[in-house]
């Protein structure tokens, strides 16, 4: 709109002159009666000059429209990097919600296994006192025959020895049989042990292959995300390379600048490559090459841009590229 209004006041101004031409013209050749041909001269410049100010008003009226069409298009902007806000916080929403939902089955289970084992050793307590309690009345019934059988062995003497000798035995088989359960009960315990340490190790193990396989996806994870960086990087390159290309292509020197002058321009595009706003970064120390920098971008609009969101968001948030066409 600039170059509009540049070229409205470039019309009016020579109108101007012209019409300053006019009036010199007609003091230098009229006489003291004014003649029917310089009247229609002033008329005419007259009308120039109206038509002048109707064409600067219609540019206005035209800058005043892309104006408020741009600040639409920016207004539209916002409203969807609101949107994907709102999108990235459901989502990390529902991610802590899945990690709550882990952390309460995790310590579930953790209360099971500590259940389990309370009962295992429940139930290792009630055997051992079950073994005592037998031990005991085995023990009382081994008095009571003991006294039966001296009771015996003062009547009779024969029956003495006979009960001494049944007692003999009965107690090489009570011994047996307690050795017997021990053995038992040692080799029951060995097994327990055994299960246990088993157990024990399987858990390690699975743990050790479950902390492996996590180590592995997050090294595939980084390894992709690399991948993925590198190639967004020389995506980018490659569409910074072209908007330069065609800036520099519609790039017209201003009269008079130095060569190898560099600026930085801050662009930021819209939809399909649009224009949205460019700015100087940082100078080059020449004001008419800043502006013809600024111009070329306008003029090379639309810009080359990603159809892929990911690599086109940094263009609509604003990217700042290097313009130097003397490179």
């Amino acid at each position: 709109m600039q170059g509009f209004r540049e070229i409205g006041l470039s019309v009016l101004a020579h109108a101007v002159l012209l019409g300053a031409f006019a009036v010199s013209f007609r003091m230098t050749g009229m006489s003291d009666q004014a003649s029917p041909g310089t009247e229609q001269a002033v008329q005419a410049v007259a009308v120039s000059e109206a038509e002048v100010e109707e064409t600067i008003e219609a540019l206005e009226a035209q800058e005043a429209e892309e104006r408020r069409q741009e600040e639409e298009a920016l207004e539209a902007l916002e409203a969807e990097r609101q949107r994907e806000a709102e999108r990235l916080a459901a989502e990390r929403e529902a991610i802590e919600a899945a990690k709550e939902e882990r952390r309460q089955a995790e310590a579930e289970a953790e209360r099971q296994r500590e259940a389990a084992e309370r009962a295992r050793r429940e139930a290792e307590a009630e055997a051992e006192a079950e073994a005592e309690a037998q031990q005991k009345r085995e023990a009382e019934e081994q008095a009571r025959r003991e006294a039966e059988a001296e009771r015996q062995r003062q009547a009779e003497e024969q029956a003495q020895r006979e009960a001494e000798a049944e007692r003999q035995r009965q107690a090489e088989e009570q011994a047996q049989r307690e050795a017997e359960a021990e053995a038992q009960a040692r080799r029951e315990a060995e097994e327990q042990a055994r299960r246990e340490a088993e157990a024990e190790r399987q858990r390690q193990a699975e743990e050790q292959a479950q902390r492996e396989a996590e180590a592995e996806a997050q090294a595939r994870r980084e390894a992709e995300e690399r991948r993925q960086a590198e190639a967004q990087r020389q995506a980018r390159g490659t569409f910074d390379a072209a908007i330069r290309q065609k800036v520099e292509g519609v790039w017209r020197r201003p009269a008079g600048i130095p060569d190898g002058l560099s600026a930085l321009v801050a662009v930021r595009l819209g939809p399909g490559g649009i224009v949205l706003s460019v700015d100087v970064a940082r100078s080059s120390g020449n004001a008419a090459f800043d502006r013809s920098a600024v111009t070329a971008v306008r003029r090379a609009d639309p810009l080359p841009m990603p159809d892929d969101p990911a690599l086109a968001q940094p263009y609509r948030e604003g990217v700042e590229m290097v313009f130097a066409p003397d490179a």
